[in-house]
């Protein structure tokens, strides 16, 4: 009979295993807070004639069959802008949106294991010059303060939507959402990308 035991034994490890796996499924995770500069509104960091920044991640190694599958998701450049940024070193992701001599370029150097883009910016080109970028530090995904949507309206107006999440927030589910509009300033030798206002509201999940 000692089969038995052994048997029981196996079958109580195996719910104590079911039981947590589930437990780790429906807690929320903590989401990583690097949007503060968010609620801060007198914080600016574009300024005339900046440089391209670099992305602070190290390249990635030999690309393995998952980095494969997600490198598939770059775009070749097309134009002296998205080359700029190539040449910053950063991979080039999502479409561009220009017009009005204003190019909107985004960048990544590195992707989640979901392949959704990791340490990623969006970069405000105007005449083919860098004019600022819609974050003072580049993001990740499913993070306080992660770029999600970008709205040009031509012109000199650009808005960018960014995820906000609450300690409590799983990463699926961000309480709450702020945007901001930008205000692309052509009246100096040199144009500039102004935050002009930031507002922040809660989703559904937010209550």
């Amino acid at each position: 009979m000692q089969w038995v035991g052994v048997w029981r034994v196996r079958c109580w490890l195996t719910g104590v295993m079911m039981a947590a796996l589930m437990v780790a499924t429906v807690v929320p995770r903590p989401a990583a807070a690097d949007g503060a500069w968010l609620d801060n509104p007198a914080l600016t960091w574009n300024t005339p004639n900046m440089t391209m920044p670099h992305p602070t991640q190290n390249r990635p190694g030999p690309a393995t069959e998952v980095d494969t599958r997600c490198t598939q998701q770059a775009r070749p450049a097309e134009t002296d802008e998205d080359r700029a940024v190539e040449r910053a070193g950063w991979t080039l992701f999502a479409s561009y949106e220009g017009g009005w001599g204003v190019r909107i370029v985004r960048g990544l150097s590195g992707y989640d294991g979901m392949c959704r883009p990791a340490e990623y910016q969006a970069f405000v080109f105007v005449d083919g010059k860098l004019a600022g970028t819609l974050s003072p530090t580049s993001m990740l995904s499913r993070t306080d303060g992660a770029l999600s949507e970008i709205d040009f309206y031509g012109g000199d107006t650009v808005m960018g939507q960014y995820a906000r999440y609450a300690e409590q927030d799983p990463l699926c589910c961000p309480s709450a959402r702020s945007y901001v509009r930008y205000r692309i300033d052509r009246s100096g030798p040199a144009s500039t990308l102004i935050r002009e206002d930031t507002s922040t509201e809660k989703t559904a999940t937010g209550g």
